[in-house]
């Protein structure tokens, strides 16, 4: 059995990852298992056995042998801001986090997968916080995006500044516990996403034949002229220090 962990931040291309991961159907179904408000609800969907709010290890066991694929392949997504609460509630007794992870998860890897404009990420995440649509699978019959997203400068250097803070503390994570993950650059990703996941596949160890072939993408762009105009916006009110808002 193979487990892996796509360790990432929100708005960083992890939903492209995770999709052609799942559509290859020899990753898993990696999902946001580990979130702190969505167990219940993951439990209930996959028509799971154990209650997480009693026994959140029984949960995490029940997934782990559950949702696999075929070839004993485990995957799971997983946030900054979710890995301490998750790691906290998994732990019973002095396991470093590294060795918690590793008894958890089977053959454990580390996938990471980062956005290096963070600028652009935070306009997503502060668009997709107004909007309350996160992928474009969601926008189809959407009646909560009422409002046209407002910009504000010190809502989105916010964002930016946390987006920052949290992939430093990935990488310094990654470094304390002696982890080398298999690196995914979002920008990169998104334009040659067959070739990489391919070669997430070798890293891996997960076999393929001489016949697979990457299935293409589901999820549509949902950046459009706004965030580039915000975008520019952003950049010339910090030249000058600060921003108005409309």
């Amino acid at each position: 059995m193979i487990s892996y962990l796509a360790c990432a931040t929100h708005r960083s291309g992890s939903n492209l990852l995770c999709q052609s991961l799942w559509h290859t159907e020899l990753c898993g179904y990696p999902q946001e298992f580990f979130s702190p408000t969505r167990a219940p609800r993951i439990a209930e969907e996959y028509g799971l056995d154990t209650d997480p709010d009693c026994d959140y290890k029984g949960y995490v066991d029940e997934l782990v042998t559950k949702r696999v694929s075929p070839n004993g392949v485990f995957g799971a997504k997983i946030m900054w801001s979710h890995l301490a609460p998750f790691l906290m509630k998994l732990r019973k007794g002095s396991q470093s986090d590294v060795e918690l992870l590793a008894s958890t998860f089977p053959n454990l890897r580390f996938l990471w997968i980062r956005r290096d404009d963070k600028l652009r990420q935070a306009i997503s995440m502060w668009k997709a916080k107004q909007s309350k649509v996160y992928n474009s699978l969601q926008t189809e019959g959407n009646t909560n995006a009422k409002e046209k997203p407002k910009y504000d400068f010190h809502e989105i250097g916010k964002i930016k500044q946390r987006f920052e803070d949290e992939d430093c503390s990935w990488g310094q994570f990654f470094a304390s516990n002696g982890i080398t993950p298999v690196e995914i650059h979002y920008e990169d990703f998104a334009q040659n996403h067959e070739e990489r996941t391919l070669e997430i596949l070798h890293e891996m160890a997960i076999e393929v034949d001489g016949k697979f072939q990457v299935k293409p993408l589901t999820y549509k762009k949902l950046a459009d002229a706004t965030n580039e105009e915000w975008r520019e916006r952003y950049l010339q009110e910090e030249k000058s220090g600060g921003g108005e808002n409309e």
